[in-house]
């Protein structure tokens, strides 16, 4: 019986993997400095939604993202497509054979309720991967552990000190 139990409690339905969405992996292609990659319209669009305020107030992020959205419509327009927010790019970027087009992907949403198995082991891992937009700097990381070590041996010293005061004079 509580073998049955134990068996019963491991089985689970499995979950879909959340996909990336295009907007955060156009952030992710830009912070080297460039778009390499050629994405749907509305990801342009939904990347300067989300652009962090540092990057927006000091960098050349949103002119770069505007200036591969305008590239993007010019392409379609060059075609003779209609340019709306879900109109696709054209697989042959302008003759660029180096860029590669990215469509997004769609999965079933995560039931109401349930977290996606690792959701916050994925985020931790990002925010320390150096190369994630949203990671932390690493010289912040490193002033963090110097200033730990620092209040560490002054408890240590105060400790000390304490201790020595408190044995009796010969």
């Amino acid at each position: 019986m509580a073998l049955l139990a134990l068996v019963g409690a491991g089985a689970h339905a499995p979950r879909a993997a959340a996909a990336t969405p295009c907007w955060k992996a156009l952030l992710t292609d830009w912070y080297d400095g460039r778009i390499d990659n050629v994405y749907p319209i509305h990801c342009y669009t939904d990347a300067l939604k989300h652009l962090p305020s540092d990057v927006q107030e000091y960098s050349s992020a949103h002119d770069d993202i505007l200036r591969a959205l305008q590239n993007a419509k010019a392409e379609l327009r060059k075609e003779g497509k209609k340019v709306t927010a879900n109109t696709p790019v054209p697989a042959n970027n302008g003759g660029n054979s180096k860029r590669r087009t990215i469509t997004p992907t769609t999965t079933s949403p995560t039931p109401p309720g349930s977290s996606s198995p690792g959701k916050h082991t994925n985020n931790l891992v990002d925010k320390l991967n150096p190369d994630s937009p949203s990671s932390l700097p690493l010289p912040l990381l490193i002033l963090g552990a110097l200033a730990l070590l620092l209040v560490a041996a002054g408890a240590v010293g105060l400790v000390a000190k304490r201790l020595q005061g408190r044995k009796p004079a010969p």
